[in-house]
């Protein structure tokens, strides 16, 4: 073979050799490439599958938390939330009864749920075991419903406080154990001002408290040991300089009170009672310092004597009613020392640096009952009076009938309002210028402070009886008083029976007296309501015979009998009282007296006198 010839076969054995390796690599090449992606492949699937499972899995327990879940222990798997959170409040009674220790510098106290207000969020706790294997992350949400099948997932118990009790649970422990701090204040001794300093104290660390207490009270652990820290007082000594110096200033001369010509000197020792000293923020931050202030209540104490003859007091609008007309008396404005104005203005002059004068401030003073709201009252015509009589010739008697019109005199009662006759007139006291004088008393007459106060407690129950208004208490005497009104006595005592009656109209009721020496009026005046009163009276039924009781009278002959104190017969009456507006019946009343039997009283003479003159003889030795 020619050399030519051998060249071309070996160039065609060449690349008949290339082109099989380039054949015989490509599938070795794939083969590689399949192999690097297989744990992607994996990671996918392993993907879907989780995503499977949990999909199934959520399927399965729609609606419903995953089985196996568990709250502090309360199985409350497979239900809704709301079975679940009645499951768990079923059972917080458990927990709420728990009861743990404290202990704190060697003391200690037990405790339990209730004492510091716990309570259990069932519902809260219900929807957070509801989201567990719920989570947006998918192998989160496998790991805990993987726990859950397993029951290794629980939620954990959380007991809520109460801050109020808590802290005042807490107080008390400082209080045993702890060293409240002590602010830095001032001092007023005479006219000297003194800094009283700063003192640290220590307590329980409330925070660290609050979180332990939660956590034993919804665990196991059954003692809480609390530490105590320092506490710091917050006005600390150079905070309190500035008050310091400021009553320094205040105390060290007289201050001039200036109105119009007059004036008054107040010594340093009256504006000692007018300082006070309080905490204030400094920077608006909450950092507080001491401040130094005068006390309106302290000036206003001091002052108002002194300037009394500058004020003058304000008049409420008043009724006068002059033979059965009501007029109105306007009401007058005061004037009265703007105390808490002075006390500003007071304490610039005093911590400043000029002439120690103030002019006294004065403010208008509004009586409570202007004249414009008197004539917004309806009083304006008499609806009812009546008038008893009675001895002019008991004075004490009197006098008490005079004092307690005049106590009843002016008195107002609003729209819907009940008047009290004890309220109103209060206790019959000597010092009010009561005087004794007979009065009923558990069936008998016997002196008593006030007496003569049922003929005005009579007198305001007719009065009241022929408005038509409504009667809402009226007791009768014990003892039948004839010179009463059949049946329409009232009787009133301080502490004892009342006489009420309601004001039903759409306006107020004025009640004004006036008396004699023989004879009290009472009358009620306001917007008449139109009522129709008409009445009966029965006879007296149910008579019952008095008792005797003979009294021994050394003084009197055998065989006389004088009558001391007349008895009376018990007897009971009613009286209806038919009230109408219009025609129609509005209400009807009865009103039942029951009186019991007043003994008679008889002396009865026991002195044996001879019908003839004895003789006696003396003779001699």
């Amino acid at each position: 073979m020619s050399e030519e010839s051998d060249h071309q076969a070996s160039e065609h054995a060449s690349d008949a050799s290339r082109e099989q390796r380039r054949r015989g690599a490509r599938p070795a090449a794939r083969r590689f490439r399949l192999l690097e992606s297989k744990p992607a492949v994996a990671g996918v699937v392993l993907a879907v599958v989780l995503v499977l499972v949990v999909a199934v899995d959520a399927i399965a327990s729609a609606g419903r938390i995953h089985p196996g879940v568990r709250v502090d222990g309360i199985a409350v798997g497979g239900q809704t939330v709301e079975e679940a959170a009645s499951t768990i409040a079923q059972n917080a009674g458990a927990v709420l009864g728990r009861s743990v220790v404290l202990q704190a510098a060697g003391e200690e106290w037990t405790i339990s749920a209730q004492e510091v207000g716990g309570s259990i969020d069932a519902t809260g706790l219900a929807q957070a075991a509801f989201r567990v294997g719920r989570s947006e992350d998918l192998f989160r949400a496998f790991s805990e419903r993987v726990l859950a099948w397993f029951g290794a997932e629980s939620v954990p118990l959380r007991v809520r406080l109460d801050d109020a009790a808590l802290d005042g649970l807490l107080d008390a422990i400082d209080a045993a154990v702890g060293r409240p701090p002590q602010d830095a204040t001032v001092q007023v001794v005479g006219t000297e001002a003194r800094l009283v300093p700063a003192k640290d104290g220590t307590g329980v660390d409330r925070e660290a408290a609050r979180e332990s207490i939660a956590r034993a009270l919804a665990g196991e652990q059954r003692t809480v040991v609390l530490s105590l820290v320092p506490l710091r007082a917050a006005i600390q000594d150079d905070d309190a300089r500035g008050a310091l110096d400021a009553a320094a200033k205040a105390l060290s001369g007289p201050l001039t009170v200036r109105y119009e010509k007059a004036s008054w000197k107040i010594e340093p020792h009256q504006i000692a009672a007018w300082l006070a000293f309080r905490p204030k923020d400094a920077d608006g931050q909450g950092r507080p310092v001491l401040e130094c202030y005068l006390a309106s209540e302290e000036v206003s104490r001091t002052l108002t004597p002194i300037v009394g003859s500058v004020g003058k007091v304000a008049k409420d609008a008043s009724f006068k009613v002059v033979r059965g007309t009501v007029t109105i008396v306007p009401s007058e404005d005061g004037l009265a020392l703007d105390a808490e104005a002075f006390a500003t203005m007071a304490l610039q002059t005093l911590t400043g640096s000029g002439e120690r004068v103030v002019d006294l401030p004065m403010r208008r003073v509004e009586p409570q009952i202007t004249t414009s709201e008197a004539q917004k009252m309806g009083i304006k015509e008499r609806i009812s009076t009546y008038t008893t009589d009675y001895s002019p010739s008991n004075k004490p008697r009197v006098n008490n009938i005079h004092l307690l019109a005049d106590a009843l005199d002016g008195t107002l009662i609003p729209p819907g309002g009940v008047f009290s006759f004890n309220e109103t007139i209060g206790p019959r006291t000597a010092e009010k210028g009561y005087q004794e004088a007979n009065a009923i008393v558990n069936g008998k007459l016997v002196p008593q402070l006030g007496g003569g106060v049922c003929q005005v407690g009579t007198t305001i129950f007719n009065t009241v009886f022929f408005s038509g208004l409504p009667v809402v208490e009226r007791h009768n005497h014990s003892l039948y008083i004839s010179h009463y009104p059949k049946g329409r006595d009232a009787t009133v005592s301080w502490g004892g029976p009342d006489f009420k009656f309601r004001n039903d109209t759409e306006h107020w009721i004025l009640i004004a007296t006036s008396y004699t020496s023989s004879t009290v009026t009472i009358s009620l005046y306001g917007t008449d309501p139109g009522y129709e009163v008409s009445y009966t009276t029965s006879d007296f039924f149910d008579l019952r015979d008095y008792p005797v009781r003979e009294v021994k009278d050394p003084t009197l002959p055998v065989g006389t009998r004088i009558i001391e104190e007349k008895g009376v017969k018990g007897r009971s009456v009613i009286v209806k009282r038919v009230v109408k507006k219009g025609g129609v019946v509005v209400r009807t009343d009865t009103f039942k007296s029951v009186y019991r039997p007043a003994e008679e009283v008889v002396r009865v003479g026991t002195k044996v006198v001879s019908s003839t003159p004895s003789t006696s003889t003396t003779t001699g030795p």
